[in-house]
């Protein structure tokens, strides 16, 4: 099977620092990959090149058979079907949780109200928050309000997601709801690049785990291999301190 996103070679410096020292991943369509490592590894900055948020220093990313970074293809059609869920909701404070999901559909796609609302009204129901369509963000829970980005990133209707950390912002009690929404997703079939600190989650619902440090990837397998048996000591390290805790 062809890759759906392959990252070829891929890094990023900021100034003197290497931040990402030749990565490379093919992603392939309906798959699930879950990014584990310590901080300052090098992994938001990966989802963050990979939507363009950050341009990377060398390398390819090829999206669906197109180098986005020959411009092959729009940024704007790419982030239309590459959506990003990211550590902070960055919901619009002024806006109803129903206007956030609405809001980019009308402007991008150029949705009619009407369509568009019953688009968001059916994405909050799928997120368990249609009773809270009226309220403003600032009356939801972190956990509520990051269920509403999801929403509002699925209302473009997006063939892929990235997750940077979306649970980390969260209190522990919270993290559960947005789990089990992501964990629906992947079961619906929608490919999904998650940088996690979740270990139950990436052993339980990926189909592949990368482990990053210092701008590498040092090990990537299926979640039983690397999680029961690491090959790197590198890997060793991380999840004896990760697991012990």
């Amino acid at each position: 099977m062809s890759s759906f996103i392959k990252i070829d070679h891929l890094s990023k410096n900021f100034g003197d620092l290497e931040v990402l020292r030749d990565i490379n991943i093919d992603v392939r369509e309906g798959e699930v990959i879950c990014i584990i490592g310590p901080s300052g590894s090098g992994k938001s900055t990966l989802l963050r090149c990979i939507n363009q948020l950050e341009n990377p220093t060398g390398g390819r990313i090829i999206y669906n058979e197109k180098d986005i970074m020959a411009g092959e293809m729009s940024l704007r059609d790419m982030r239309e079907e590459v959506g990003m869920v990211f550590q902070r909701f960055n919901l619009f404070p002024m806006k109803t949780v129903l206007q956030n999901v609405m809001l980019a559909p009308i402007l991008t796609k150029k949705l009619n109200k009407a369509e568009a609302k019953q688009t968001a009204m059916e994405l909050l129901g799928k997120v368990g928050l249609a009773d809270k369509a009226d309220v403003y963000p600032h009356t939801l829970s972190g956990g509520q309000q990051q269920r509403v980005a999801i929403a509002r990133a699925l209302a473009m209707k997006p063939k892929a997601l990235l997750f940077d950390e979306p649970t980390s912002a969260l209190d522990p009690e919270l993290v559960g709801d947005v789990l089990e929404v992501m964990r629906e997703l992947a079961k619906e079939g929608m490919t999904m690049i998650v940088v996690t600190h979740e270990m139950g989650f990436a052993r339980d619902v990926c189909d592949r785990v990368i482990f990053m440090a210092d701008g590498y990837i040092v090990e990537q397998g299926n979640p039983e291999d690397v999680f029961t048996n690491p090959k790197e000591e590198r890997t060793r390290a991380f999840l004896s301190r990760i697991l012990e805790n």
